[in-house]
C-alpha cells in the first residue's frame, strides 16, 4: 500500500521520502523514480525520537520541510484466545500503533512539517469489527482512530489535520504473507460487496485528503472497503 501511494504521489508532482525497515524494497522503489524519491530504512518498532529526528532532518536540510505524512506500517498475526501469544500481541501493537503515536510526535515539530500539513495513519475495517481470530490487530487499528480524534487538538494550532483510512481486504503483500501462513479468512470474498480491493483502490482516498481539497476534514475515519461492512449485514 505504501509503495503505491508513493508512486501516485510522484506522479502528482510530489518529492517523497519512502521510509521501511526492508532496504531491497526500498530500493526497487527508487530506482523506479530515483528523481523524486528518497529512502531511509528504518524500524518502527525500535525507532527512538533521535532516529526519526536524524531521518527527517537530513531530508528537510535537503528537500525543505514536509507537507505531509502518511503511515501504513502495520503487521497481523492470529491472536484468539486459544492461541494467543504475548509477542505476536505486542509486535502488532508496537508497529501499527507505537510506531505511528512515536513518528507523529517527531514530525509534528515545527522545524520539520509545513503549517496547514496533512497526516494520514491506515487503520483498518477490523477497527470496526473485531475480526474473528485478531483480537490485537483490531484492539491497534480502534486505538489508533480514537487517538486521532484526540490529536486533532494538538495539532489544529498549526492548521494541520490527521485523518485514518480503514481500509477492507486489500490485496497486498502482507494479507499475501498471512494467507500462505493462516489461509484465507472465512467469507471475506462474499462480504466485499465490489470484490476484493487492491492497493490503487484505496490509494486515491490517500491522495485526497493529503491536498488541499481535504482542508477542512479532520479527526475522520474513511473507511474505503469494497461494501465490505455493509456484506457483513446480508
Amino acid at each position: 500500500m505504501g509503495r503505491q501511494v508513493a508512486l501516485e504521489l510522484v506522479e502528482s508532482g510530489a518529492r517523497v521520502l519512502a521510509v521501511a525497515r526492508n532496504k531491497k524494497r526500498l530500493e526497487e522503489l527508487k530506482k523506479e523514480r530515483s528523481d523524486k524519491i528518497d529512502i531511509a530504512s528504518v524500524d518502527v518498532t525500535n525507532a527512538t525520537g533521535e532516529t526519526w529526528s536524524d531521518v527527517l532532518g537530513a531530508c528537510t536540510i535537503q528537500n525543505g520541510k514536509f507537507d505531509g505524512m502518511v503511515y501504513t506500517a502495520g503487521v497481523t498475526g492470529t491472536t484468539s484466545l486459544k492461541y494467543y501469544d504475548e509477542k505476536t500481541a505486542r509486535a502488532i501493537m508496537e508497529t501499527g500503533f507505537w510506531g505511528a503515536m512515536n513518528l507523529m510526535k517527531i514530525i509534528s515539530k515545527k522545524k520539520f512539517i509545513n503549517p496547514g500539513s496533512s497526516f494520514v495513519l491506515f487503520s483498518s475495517t477490523a477497527g470496526h469489527t473485531g475480526e474473528k481470530g485478531l483480537s490485537v490487530y483490531s484492539a491497534t487499528k480502534a486505538a489508533l482512530m480514537v487517538a486521532v480524534r484526540s490529536m486533532t487538538h494538538d495539532l489544529s494550532r498549526e492548521k494541520h489535520r490527521v485523518n485514518t483510512i480503514s481500509p477492507g481486504y486489500v490485496k497486498t503483500h502482507m494479507t499475501q504473507s498471512s494467507v500462505e501462513e493462516m489461509g484465507e479468512p472465512g467469507g471475506v470474498k462474499e462480504r466485499h460487496l465490489l470484490g476484493i480491493g487492491e492497493p490503487g483502490d484505496v490509494s486515491g482516498m490517500v491522495l485526497f485528503l493529503l491536498s488541499d481539497r481535504a482542508r477542512w476534514i479532520t479527526g475522520e475515519d474513511f473507511v474505503v472497503d469494497g461494501g465490505q461492512l455493509r456484506g457483513a449485514w446480508r
